[in-house]
C-alpha cells in the first residue's frame, strides 16, 4: 500500500521497523530489512524517495532542462530502483509520502499526513532525517531571489523550476559545487562562484579525495563542468551584501581573511538575480533528542549530532541513526551507515551476523568524509558579515542588535536570548538562525549554539492534529 493508498480510517499503522526519511541512509537501510522479509514503515516529507541529494521530479512532471548529474547519483539511481521494487503493492516497504513527523517516543512515531492524525507502531526506528542548510546572515539576505543553496536544488532538481537567469552561487563547501552544475544544467549563467574557504586551507582535502576512487571520480567531473562553462571558483571569497528594489538585483562581494572576517577595500558589485548561499549542514537532531538519544558536539561534522556505538544503534536500544543526524557526510556515508543499521536490526530479529565488510565500509566512508569536511569546517569570522540593522532571526524579524541587547541584558545561552527578544521561537524553531544566534548576539564568532530545546509539535502541524493523535 502506498502513501497515496491511505485512507481516513488508517490512522494506526503496524511495522516492525519504523524509518524516518527516504534518502539514501533510509532507503539502504528499508531495502535491506526488506529484502529479508522485514516489514518496514517508511516516512517521508517529500512526495518522492531520493531525499535531498537524489531528489526526484514528482510524478508527471518533466525537466525540460539537461540536469547534470555526477557520476556519484548512478549509485543513488540503482539505489531508487531496489527501494521503490520494494515498495511496490504488496511489498514489504510501505513508503508514506508527505508525512511529517511531530511526535516520537520509543516504539511510536506520530505523524501528520494530508491534514490527518496518525501514529506508526514499531519496534525498532531507524532516524535518517537529514540535513538543513546552514544560514550565515548578511545585509540584504532575506531579499527575494537570495535563497539558500538547498532550495535552489529542490527547485531545479525537485521541481524543474529555473530561478533566474544570472545566479551568484556563494558559501563553504562540498554543496557550492552541485549547487552550480545544476543551474548551469537548468541554462542559468552562473556569474560567479565563490568558496570562502582559502585554496590553502582546502588542500587538506586533497588525501581524502586522491585515496579515495569514488570522490576522485566526482571531484574531476565536477572541474570538467566548471572548465566546459566557462565557470571560476574564486577561493577567499563571498558575498557581503545583497541589494535591490523588491528582490536581488546585485551583490557585493569581496575577499575574506583565513578566519572568513571581510577584508576591507576588497568589495565589488556584480549584477545578478538569483544568489544561491550555501555555508554548509545543520544535522537534523530533533527527533533522536525526543526518542531520548544523547548528542555531542562535533563542529567539523556541523554542531551537534546524534550519539551512536560502532552498530549505529543510539542511547536508545531500539533506535538507529544513520547518515546526517550523527554528522554531516554525505550519500556515501549515510547509505552505509544505514546497511550497517539494518545489519545489526536484523542479527536482532532473524539471528543473522553483521558482516565486517559492512561495518568497514560504513568506517571508512565516515573517515573520508571527515578529513574532507575538515577542509570546510564553519569559519567564524563570517558572524562578522551582519550589521546591527540585519535581520538574523526571519521569523521574528529580529535584528542582530536587538539579539545583542537581549544578550546583555538576559545572558548569553540560547534560552536566554530567546526570552530576551524572541528570537528562535517562530515557526522554524530556530533550525534557520540558531547555529548562528549566539554568535551573532554575543559577539563571540566561535560561540557554538546550545543543544537545541526539543519541544512537541517538532514541526509544524495544526492543533486539529496534536488534539486528535492515536494512542
Amino acid at each position: 500500500m502506498s502513501g497515496a493508498d491511505l485512507t481516513q480510517l488508517d490512522t494506526v499503522l503496524e511495522a516492525d521497523v519504523g524509518i524516518v526519511g527516504a534518502g539514501p541512509g533510509g532507503m539502504a537501510a528499508a531495502a535491506r530489512l526488506a529484502a529479508a522479509g522485514v516489514r518496514v514503515v517508511v516516512l517521508d516529507e517529500g512526495q518522492r524517495a531520493g531525499g535531498q541529494i537524489y531528489r526526484q521530479l514528482p510524478v508527471g512532471m518533466h525537466n525540460h532542462g539537461v540536469v547534470q548529474e555526477p557520476p556519484s547519483h548512478d549509485d543513488g539511481h540503482n539505489l531508487i530502483q531496489s527501494f521503490e521494487g520494494h515498495a511496490k503493492d504488496g511489498g514489504e516497504i510501505e513508503l508514506v509520502r508527505g508525512a511529517t513527523v511531530w511526535d516520537a517516543q520509543p516504539g511510536r512515531l506520530w505523524f501528520e499526513h494530508d491534514g490527518v492524525s496518525r501514529l506508526l507502531r514499531c519496534g525498532h526506528i531507524v532516524l535518517a532525517p537529514g540535513a538543513y542548510d546552514r544560514c550565515i546572515p548578511f545585509p540584504g539576505w532575506t531579499l527575494p531571489g537570495v535563497v539558500t543553496a538547498g532550495a535552489l536544488q529542490v527547485m531545479v532538481r525537485g521541481f524543474g523550476v529555473v530561478p533566474g537567469k544570472r545566479a551568484l552561487v556563494v558559501g563553504s563547501g562540498p554543496l557550492l559545487l552541485p549547487t552550480v552544475t545544476s543551474l548551469l544544467g537548468a541554462g542559468v549563467e552562473v556569474v560567479a562562484a565563490l568558496e570562502a574557504s582559502s585554496r590553502m586551507r582546502a588542500l587538506r582535502a586533497v588525501p581524502a579525495v586522491a585515496f579515495h576512487a569514488a570522490r576522485r571520480r566526482e571531484a574531476m567531473w565536477y572541474m570538467k563542468q566548471l572548465w566546459r562553462n566557462s565557470v571560476k571558483l574564486q577561493w577567499g571569497w563571498t558575498v557581503f551584501a545583497c541589494e535591490g528594489d523588491g528582490r536581488v538585483e546585485r551583490a557585493i562581494i569581496g575577499k575574506v581573511d583565513a578566519h572568513g572576517r571581510p577584508r576591507k577595500g576588497t568589495e565589488r558589485t556584480i549584477e545578478c538575480d538569483v544568489v544561491g548561499a550555501g555555508f554548509g549542514l545543520v544535522p537534523s537532531i530533533e527527533v533522536g533528542m525526543r526518542l531520548g538519544a544523547d548528542t555531542h558536539m562535533l563542529p567539523v561534522r556541523g554542531g551537534h549530532c546524534l550519539v551512536v556505538d560502532g552498530e549505529q544503534r543510539t542511547a536508545v536500544a531500539t533506535v538507529f541513526a544513520v547518515g546526517e543526524t550523527c554528522g554531516i557526510g554525505g550519500a556515501e556515508v549515510a547509505s552505509a551507515e544505514g546497511e550497517l543499521a539494518a545489519a545489526a536490526i536484523l542479527r536482532e530479529l532473524r539471528g543473522t551476523t553483521v558482516a565486517s565488510a559492512v561495518v568497514s565500509r560504513a568506517r571508512a566512508e565516515r573517515r573520508a568524509a571527515d578529513s574532507m569536511l575538515g577542509a570546510f569546517a564553519p569559519l567564524p569570522g563570517l558572524h562578522d558579515l551582519a550589521r546591527p540593522d540585519t535581520i538574523v532571526c526571519r521569523c521574528e524579524d529580529i535584528t542582530r542588535l536587538r539579539a545583542q541587547e537581549a544578550a546583555a541584558m538576559h545572558g548569553d545561552s540560547m534560552r536566554a536570548i530567546k526570552i530576551g527578544c524572541r528570537a528562535g521561537m517562530g515557526p522554524c524553531q530556530a533550525r534557520i538562525c540558531g547555529p548562528s544566534l549566539q554568535a551573532m548576539a554575543t559577539g563571540v564568532n566561535a560561540c557554538a549554539m546550545d543543544v537545541p530545546v526539543v519541544q512537541v509539535p517538532l514541526k509544524p502541524v495544526s492543533s486539529e492534529t496534536i488534539l486528535t493523535a492515536p494512542q
